[in-house]
């Protein structure tokens, strides 16, 4: 199955999902890494909110130029590094979160019925800014253009494969154990 979906997304709009399935995103996304997560945790006034939002496991390569800024290159991170701070990122109200390479059981666990993982192709960085339409706003610059939260405005972002559904299915879970099961014949 392939979708658009349009942000804000409902954890209504997460449950028809399922591992596997293709998914395009239009509208608002918001960029984040370890600094910007555990900045967002801890600031009380947070300047946007996480409530049915979607969050872009990436730190762009971003130059400024004027008053505007110009993304030149946008690809995912490693999600599991941001395992530790991902469910109480979920518990504020957070539906998708895009990156690469999975995260952790317990994160799985903490997506139930509320959110999705979708994974975007590593190395497509390039692909990735084709799709963003303008940047809207930066939050928390202090911690430097790579770990900044960038709002962005996106359009057909993606293809991008639903790879931990709202059912605790997860496409890594499923490929360790068909490996396993293959590897003991």
């Amino acid at each position: 199955m392939s979708s658009e979906l349009k942000t804000p997304i409902r954890p209504d709009d997460v449950r028809r999902f399922n591992v596997g399935d293709v998914v395009y995103i239009s509208g608002v996304i918001y960029t984040a890494r370890d600094k910007a997560h555990a900045k967002m945790l801890s600031d009380p006034q947070r300047p946007f909110s996480l409530r049915n939002a979607c969050i872009y496991h990436s730190g762009p390569l971003i130059v400024k130029e004027g008053h505007n800024y110009r993304i030149i290159a946008a690809g995912p991170t490693t999600s599991a590094r941001m395992n530790k701070q991902t469910p109480a990122i979920v518990k504020e109200g957070v539906t998708a979160i895009i990156g690469k390479g999975g995260i952790s059981s317990e994160v799985v666990r903490s997506l139930t019925d509320r959110c999705f993982y979708l994974a975007f192709p590593g190395g497509c960085g390039v692909l990735a800014k084709e799709k963003i339409e303008e940047v809207l706003d930066v939050y928390y610059a202090e911690l430097g253009f790579t770990e900044a939260v960038w709002k962005l405005q996106v359009r057909d972002f993606g293809p991008l494969l639903v790879a931990i559904d709202s059912h605790g299915e997860s496409i890594y879970e499923n490929i360790q154990a068909s490996s396993r099961a293959k590897l003991s014949q």
